[in-house]
């Protein structure tokens, strides 16, 4: 049977709300398995045997995944003896389903595809229609919306051909689904509003339950909250009916979110934990990943404590959901398919081209027979075109391969990136956040101890340790304060680092810009580590033009530059107190229609097996506490994307490292 599961929606580290929804049919009442298991004690047909089996499946997946695989597994390969293709492709397909039911989408998209290809082989279109919608449900659940929306529309198509109006309605709730996703609102609506009316003439509540999830969420996309709650409370009653534990969950977790828009703050956190609960009950990862999300943005200022303990579960639900790997094997699986369809249709097209040429060899052998001399240079000008056009097909078809793979190599690449960034900044933020968890508990210790002294009478308090106590508070608060500041700074950091410039390009005498911060970086050193002043030289160019550049953006890079040299030269003046005296240059020229900003230190210089990560997010050879890792990263995304120049670095441990900033001289 084709599966129904109930919208969703995302709220993300950064806070930004999606959602989507994933629509098939639930039945798991006790007496449908019983009614099953019954049947299958009887002697049945195998071709019988195997649908019962798969039936069995699609009741026990969402409740017992693990007994649901057992039952399809037998249920395939009792048809496979039989050579029974409706009941493969119906296995296959159930298969598939338990699979991306437990989160493993690899196997799920295999099995579905191979249930895809038995159906075309044997020309069933109701197998195709049901295939189509599980992999739609599929790539919906992998937030690839628009891939959805085209198996969504395959389903709907061959639905209306084969005239199953249960498939049609399921396949106009998925489209309604991924089209509000995709912000389409207005499609949406017209989808689920034809899907609703569908399902009231068939009875169907589990559906109209559904359909007024995502009619509630469609209107919450509009902000049109009263009528959105409206919706969901409409849910609720069908769902407890039912005994619907995944609708009932979705449905508490969409009423908490429109709590938390309007304010409703005790409201929202009932709902989202109920949510929560009812979640971890029948193991919907992506529900848990929703509420304990919502949950954590509620605690957040309120709760530390249950802001990390649900922060940590939805951690773990995100990675069982997106682990990369899993998303790198789908993405081979489709790829692969998209060959072997490619492939086929090739072979097709080159059948057909061999029968037209046996066919204009045989004509152009009668001509020729007829009159030789007449059409001789005219046979010449044939076999000239076709040469020239199966030439052109060729080269066109290697042009698509190739826009293919590069598509395909440009999409792993975002991934391994971002999955590297969301790495780094758990690992930064994570070292400030243990020192601030581990020194208020201490002072929490202290703090009850202090209180326990000074109940004391005057007479019978020890002065000593009440002043011993107070001044580890103030020093652990100092320390709080310090790593506080630093998760802050790291913040901060990965705000400028991902920000995208609002300021226009102007004309700007980048001589004046160096001196500005130049003396803004000297200025930002400590009291303590300040040098003087003549360890900071200028070198400047004064015949450089005016260029066109954003200034603070430029005045960000030298910035940093400069405060990196100037931690290079004090780290180095603590091992050679006498014999080192620190230099820093920073000099500008105009070379061959481009600018260079460079910046140069006698400091302690760069290794070069690490030379090559330093403008990595994050990667920072500071101790820890000392530098974020984000101030180099930030310079060059800023030089080579912002301004369409390059950024480079010269080292050698001992002797000092010279950065070189490279730009056009104009627009």
């Amino acid at each position: 049977m084709t599966e129904k599961l109930p919208l969703n929606d995302k709220r993300c580290l950064a806070l930004a709300w999606l959602f989507f929804v994933l629509v098939g049919t639930v039945h798991a009442q006790s007496a449908q398995v019983d009614s099953l298991q019954r049947r299958l004690t009887q002697t049945l047909p195998d071709t019988a045997r195997a649908m019962v089996l798969e039936r069995l499946g699609s009741v026990l997946m969402y409740s017992e995944p693990l007994e649901a695989m057992k039952y399809v597994r037998e249920g395939l390969a009792v048809a496979e003896r039989a050579d029974f293709p409706l009941g493969i492709s119906r296995n296959l397909n159930r298969l598939g389903s338990i699979y991306r039911n437990v989160g493993s989408y690899a196997k799920a998209l295999e099995a579905h595809l191979a249930a895809l290809r038995v159906a075309r082989e044997n020309n069933d279109l109701a197998g195709m229609a049901r295939v189509n919608n599980s992999i739609g449900i599929l790539y919906s659940e992998q937030e690839d919306h628009q891939r959805a929306v085209e198996y969504f529309t395959k389903t709907k198509t061959l639905a209306q051909q084969i005239g199953d109006a249960t498939l049609l309605e399921i396949a106009l709730t998925n489209l309604a689904s991924d089209y509000a996703w995709l912000k389409q609102l207005d499609s949406a609506q017209v989808f689920a509003l034809r899907a609703y009316e569908m399902a009231v003439r068939q009875e169907d509540k589990n559906s109209t339950s559904v359909l007024f999830i995502i009619l509630g969420n469609i209107h919450y996309r509009k902000k049109e909250y009263p009528l959105s709650l409206a919706y969901f409370r409409r849910s609720l009653p069908l769902s407890r009916a039912m005994n619907d534990q995944r609708n009932l969950g979705q449905t508490y977790f969409e009423m908490a979110r429109v709590f938390h828009e309007t304010g409703a703050l005790d409201s929202c956190r009932i709902y989202a934990e109920q949510s929560l609960e009812l979640a971890q009950q029948v193991n919907n990862p992506k529900n848990i990943l929703d509420a304990s999300t919502l949950l954590t943005e509620f605690y957040e200022g309120r709760d530390q404590g249950k802001a990390y303990q649900y922060f940590k579960i939805a951690t773990a639900a995100r990675h069982q959901m997106f682990d990369r790997k899993k998303v790198k094997q789908i993405q081979a699986l489709d790829f692969d398919e998209q060959l072997r369809t490619q492939q086929a249709q090739n072979e097709r097209a080159e059948n057909q081209r061999s029968i037209l040429t046996r066919t204009l060899i045989t004509g152009l052998a009668a001509v020729i027979l007829i009159a030789f001399l007449l059409y001789r240079n005219s046979r010449n000008r044939r076999r000239a075109n076709v040469l020239l056009q199966k030439q052109k097909d060729e080269l066109q078809a290697t042009l698509t391969e190739l826009e293919t793979t590069q598509a395909q190599l440009i999409q792993s690449e975002k991934m391994a990136s971002l999955g590297e960034l969301t790495a780094g900044i758990a690992h930064e933020i994570q070292n400030p956040l243990n020192f601030v968890n581990n020194y208020a508990e201490v002072n929490v210790e202290l703090l009850e101890e202090l209180l326990l002294e000074g109940g004391k009478e005057l007479g019978e308090r020890d002065e000593g340790l009440l002043q011993e106590l107070v001044s580890d508070l103030a020093d652990n608060e100092r320390k709080i304060l310090h790593h506080g500041k630093l998760a802050e700074a790291i913040v901060r950091g990965m705000q400028q680092h991902s920000r995208r410039s609002s300021g226009n390009r102007e004309l700007t005498d980048l001589n004046a810009l160096v001196r500005e911060y130049a003396e803004l970086a000297y200025n930002g050193m400590t009291a303590k580590d300040k040098p003087s002043k003549d360890v900071l030289t200028l070198d400047l160019d004064e015949q450089l033009p005016k260029t066109a550049v954003v200034p603070g953006d430029i005045g960000r890079v030298i910035l940093n530059l400069l405060d990196n040299a100037f931690y290079a030269v004090l780290k180095k003046k603590e091992n050679h107190p006498e014999s080192y005296q620190p230099t820093i240059l920073v000099s500008t020229r105009q070379r061959e229609g481009v600018i260079e900003i460079r910046v140069k230190d006698n400091g302690t210089g760069v290794p070069r097996e690490i030379i090559d990560k330093l403008f990595q997010p994050f990667f920072t050879t500071k101790p820890t506490g000392q530098g974020t890792g984000l101030g180099l990263s930030l310079a060059y995304d800023i030089v080579t994307r912002g301004h369409s120049g390059r950024l480079e670095v010269v080292s050698e441990v001992g002797i000092g490292t010279e950065f070189i900033a490279v730009f056009k001289a104009s627009l």
